[in-house]
């Protein structure tokens, strides 16, 4: 980690991530509803893939239990 330019930003958002994913799970929410990825600015075609597969992945896990129960 700390490879990032601005620091110590990335290992700040995987900390931020890190606590989220746990708030998720508590809420019963599937944790696979969440994603973290290093992607730099230079690898736009390696984003795009990443946010196809995602969205990919959100699908086949259809609408949020936590919607149903709204």
């Amino acid at each position: 980690m700390g490879d990032c330019h601005y620091l110590d930003g990335n290992e700040k958002a995987e900390k931020m991530f890190s606590m989220a994913l746990e708030l998720v799970k508590l809420l019963g929410i599937e944790p696979e509803r969440m994603h973290l990825e290093w992607v730099s600015s230079a690898e736009g075609g390696r984003f795009a893939q990443i946010a196809t597969d995602f969205t990919k992945q959100i699908r086949r896990l259809g609408p949020s239990r936590l919607k149903k129960a709204a």
